[in-house]
């Protein structure tokens, strides 16, 4: 494994990524504690890291298949630094910082990198290292720890070669990291522009028998992963979406929905929350819970009244 260095602690963040270690990629300054990421935002009963925040921010509902089948970008991005044994922080010139981790699973074939500006703590540039394991909805992974996928995401105006420290970043897994100890291949890079046709929610497709007369939540788009592990028997009454919207938003927008929801009542605790009402004689419930332990996302799960 690679070697640690001390941990260095900000309250600013939290402790999904509280832990930095120096990087190797180049001869830059030893990278300090992480000042640059400010939470903002409306407080929440179970807080946002901060580097979720941000990376919300850039991400936005662009949604795509990575480390699974179709689901939010911001997700996978999340998931992909939550493994806190294999991050590191590097700083670079410019005001800009290189964070990285891997995934819990997977090793270090699944992983992912943000590329920061200190001053606003805004990510510019971000990287997902992955096996193809999500795509077209496969059980099976394309690659393995020794042939990745390299897919770069870049902020509308940030070009290509300002990303390059992901480039160098995604060419340099230590191999005892690996599985098999030993080397890994980018076999495939892809770049893609965050611009506002890929970070808006689309408009989500009603599963056949789901009543149109129930309101959908704007700012969500569909679960594909976990749509798809619906039953047979539920299929027409469960819906499942995700947003980056927090749980109190989404109850925010059912009780004001005018003409308001008959019957409605709500319910938010640290974690979880619902909505139960009906519409136009439409009974409905909806149970609100955070991805991936991910409390940056929301899983939305509707399902009719029986």
């Amino acid at each position: 494994m690679p070697s640690r260095f001390r941990f260095a602690l900000r309250a600013s963040l939290s402790s999904a990524f509280l832990v930095a270690s120096l990087c190797t990629l180049s001869p830059v300054l030893a990278a300090g504690p992480l000042p640059f990421l400010n939470a903002g935002g409306p407080s929440e009963a179970e807080p946002v890291p901060a580097l979720d925040r941000a990376v919300v921010r850039f991400a936005g509902m662009a949604s795509g298949s990575y480390y699974w089948e179709q689901g939010l970008v911001a997700e996978q991005l999340i998931d992909g630094l939550a493994t806190a044994m294999h991050r590191k922080e590097l700083a670079l010139p410019s005001d800009r910082r290189l964070l990285s981790s891997y995934r819990r699973m997977n090793g270090a074939a699944e992983r992912a990198a943000v590329l920061v500006d200190d001053r606003s703590g805004e990510v510019l540039a971000a990287a997902l290292a992955h096996r193809g394991c999500g795509v077209d909805g496969k059980v099976s992974c394309r690659g393995d720890d020794q042939h990745a996928e390299l897919v770069v995401f870049l902020r509308p105006g940030v070009d290509r070669a300002e990303a390059q420290p992901l480039l160098a970043w995604s060419t340099q897994v230590p191999k005892d990291d690996l599985d098999s100890g030993e080397e890994e291949k980018i076999v495939r890079t892809e770049f893609i522009v965050l611009d506002a046709a890929h970070t808006a929610a689309r408009a989500p497709k009603r599963p056949k028998g789901f009543s149109a007369q129930v309101p959908l939540y704007p700012n969500a788009q569909l679960n594909a992963t976990a749509q798809s592990a619906v039953s047979n028997a539920k299929a027409g009454r469960v819906l499942r979406l995700q947003t980056t919207d927090s749980r109190e938003q989404v109850i925010a927008f059912y009780k004001q929905l005018s003409p308001p929801l008959k019957d409605f009542v709500s319910d938010a605790s640290v974690s979880t929350g619902f909505v139960a009402g009906s519409s136009k004689g439409v009974a409905f419930v909806v149970n609100l819970t955070h991805g991936r332990r991910i409390p940056a996302i929301t899983n939305i799960e509707m399902e009719l009244a029986q």
